[in-house]
């Protein structure tokens, strides 16, 4: 990497025109302060509200530390502690702030047995957007973040996107949210090796090897890859790859088979979300306020789902168990119809009824136990779906159909056995003339919703 000239870099902030803002040009000249010599001689002209100067480095890293508190070393919002993950993930950068385009597992790990330990911190947020990086320092922190959740609420919000490295961590919290735009995934590993012996050959470059051991250069760039040398990598990021499953399963609640059956591929959040590599399609501001309301007693999503328990949060779910969750949540907010809800009795005298000084009353009683009845019987629709034969190699359709609609099992049956297998969700949807997953627009080749394109593969008029 070529140096850098912080010198001719201060000669053009100083002096010619710029187009940018006040602050951010007293930032920049803050921190070249620093890498220039000339720390604590760069001045702004107003003075500090006690009269003293304002040196232009101490304002850069009043900027770089954010809304981090004194002595704290993340921001605190609101009793959420913020923890910025962002670009390529190292293993020792040495700072406790992202820096240069990344940021560090140590200083990652610093902050968040910080967060565990302040009793100020109600709960903690990752706001991730990261393709990925190293793999040493990856696993230590996904293990510590997983364990983090027996302490307190840790969630991560995707800002817009988490992949391979970063969702590693991302998978290990308790929620995972991310925008329509965004994705996360990517669970798999790469080496490169590259060779440069023909080249060196052709320009008359002979490099010779003395090495003891006959492995001590394996893999070397001088000389084509040996097919042993080539497995002998192979087997060793296959097995990367294998913990890097686990960990994912064990953070999402999810089957490892599964995790690597998805072949390391970048999902959408749709496609996230029926996965369950995420939990919800959110925008960051809507997740942080989620996460506020969660927190104050409120549910765990912006939208249906959310474990009411640190042990429901904590506890790894399958797909079917987060199927049911879903569906009680669905129906805890399902307004009662007028006839369901409990009438006032005349000629009963409150004094008399041993429940009414506890505000219960039998008519309640019947209401919990109906709405039981209701959340068991969606949990047995969800289940008989994707318990059902033709559910087999048409998974992303069939967790569609059991979450997304009203259809009976029957129907939805019958749409799965108009979809092609191994198809991916959109591609399946298509073919029974619908449109994409989360499009509520008429399909441009048929003109159907795809409730009607639905209602016409079961025959229903």
């Amino acid at each position: 990497m070529p140096s850098i000239d912080y010198h001719r870099l201060l000669e053009r902030l100083v002096g010619p025109p710029l187009l940018i803002t006040p602050d951010k040009a007293q930032q920049l000249l803050g921190v070249l302060a620093n890498r220039t010599g000339l720390t604590g001689q760069l001045i702004r002209a107003d003075a500090d509200e006690d009269g003293g100067p304002v040196r232009l480095d101490t304002l850069a890293a009043d900027a770089m530390r954010g809304d981090r508190p004194e002595r704290k070393t993340f921001a605190l919002v609101d009793g959420i502690a913020i923890i910025p993950v962002e670009g390529v993930l190292v293993n020792k950068l040495g700072t406790l702030d992202p820096w240069c385009g990344m940021t560090g597992y140590d200083g990652l790990a610093v902050k968040l047995a910080d967060a565990v330990a302040d009793p100020e911190v109600r709960g903690i947020l990752f706001d991730v957007e990261s393709p990925g990086g190293e793999v040493a320092g990856c696993f230590d922190l996904a293990d510590a973040i997983f364990a983090a959740r027996a302490a307190k609420p840790v969630w991560a919000v995707c800002t817009e996107y988490a992949y391979s490295a970063a969702f590693a961590l991302a998978s290990q919290c308790d929620r995972v949210l991310v925008p329509r735009t965004g994705g996360v995934g990517s669970v798999g590993v790469v080496c490169l090796h590259a060779d440069f012996s023909k080249m060196l050959d052709e320009v008359g470059v002979k490099v010779t090897l003395i090495h003891a051991g006959a492995h001590k250069v394996d893999g070397n760039p001088y000389q084509p890859l040996p097919d042993d040398v080539r497995d002998t990598i192979q087997a060793e990021i296959e097995g990367i790859r294998t913990l890097f499953a686990d960990t994912v399963a064990r953070g999402r609640g999810l089957d490892a088979a599964a995790v690597v059956a998805t072949e390391a591929r970048c999902l959408t959040a749709g496609d996230a979300v029926t996965t369950g590599f995420a939990d919800e399609v959110a925008s960051p501001d809507a997740a942080f306020a989620a996460f506020q309301e969660f927190l104050a007693g409120g549910a765990a999503g912006t939208g249906a789902m959310g474990a009411t328990t640190r042990e429901e949060r904590s506890k790894p779910m399958s797909l079917k168990d987060r199927a049911a969750l879903k569906a009680a949540e669905e129906e805890k907010k399902t307004p009662k119809a007028a006839e369901d809800e409990p009438k006032d009795d005349p000629e009963t005298d409150p004094e008399d009824d041993p429940k009414a000084e506890d505000g219960e009353s039998d008519d309640e009683d019947e209401d919990e136990k109906d709405a039981g009845k209701k959340a068991a019987a969606v949990k047995r629709r969800i289940a008989a779906i994707l318990n059902a034969t033709e559910a087999k190699g048409r998974d992303g359709l069939a967790r569609h159909l059991a979450l997304e609609t009203d259809l009976s099992v029957e129907d939805a049956i019958k749409a799965l056995a108009a979809s092609p297998k191994g198809a991916g969700l959109d591609a399946a949807m298509a073919a029974v003339g619908s449109t994409p997953l989360g499009s509520g627009a008429p399909s441009a080749e048929t003109g159907e919703s795809w409730k009607a394109s639905v209602d016409r593969v079961c025959g229903k008029k």
